[in-house]
């Protein structure tokens, strides 16, 4: 019997994630999301992994145009952050306002000035209990240099600093 869902989350809390805004565009509408579970998945061919709430509209427009963003957030991101985890009273294309996005070869929004922003089309879902597990194939990277890298942690946010090696 799985452990109850208050349990496992205070489990969860102990998990350093980097914050992400998974972006994409369908008929020229844009949505966006902040997310933390997102991974490498291989790098030959490129993949990643972004898990994603099936009840958000990102999720409705992720399936719908087939391609997606990852944009991993810096220090400078936090309200950005809590602007598209839904903490603000903006939802939707309203989201965007707040901050410079381009794109590359998906069309998806890339966040300029992110510590990096992986551009995927979508190459498989699988369903699992309240998410689908998105599986893209990285067609363009955009990555800065010297960026401090956002982090969620026990309910937090925190900066991760470059190492010296």
């Amino acid at each position: 019997m799985p452990v109850s869902t208050a349990e496992y989350l205070a489990g969860m809390r102990r998990l350093a994630a980097g914050v992400t805004i998974v972006t994409t565009r369908h008929q020229g509408v844009p949505a966006g999301l902040t997310a933390t579970s997102v991974c490498s998945l291989t790098a030959e061919p490129p993949r990643l992994v972004a898990c994603i709430n099936r009840d958000t509209d990102t999720h409705a427009l992720i399936r719908a145009s087939g391609i997606f963003a990852v944009n991993l957030l810096t220090q400078a991101h936090r309200d950005l952050a809590d602007h598209f985890g839904g903490r603000t009273d903006a939802f939707g294309p309203a989201r965007f306002a707040l901050a410079a996005w381009t794109t590359a070869v998906t069309g998806a929004p890339l966040l300029l000035d992110a510590a990096a922003s992986f551009d995927c089309r979508l190459v498989q879902a699988i369903s699992a209990g309240t998410h689908s597990i998105f599986i893209g194939e990285v067609e363009a990277v955009l990555a800065r240099d010297e960026a401090e890298e956002l982090v969620y942690h026990d309910r937090g946010y925190a900066a991760l600093a470059r190492g010296d090696g």
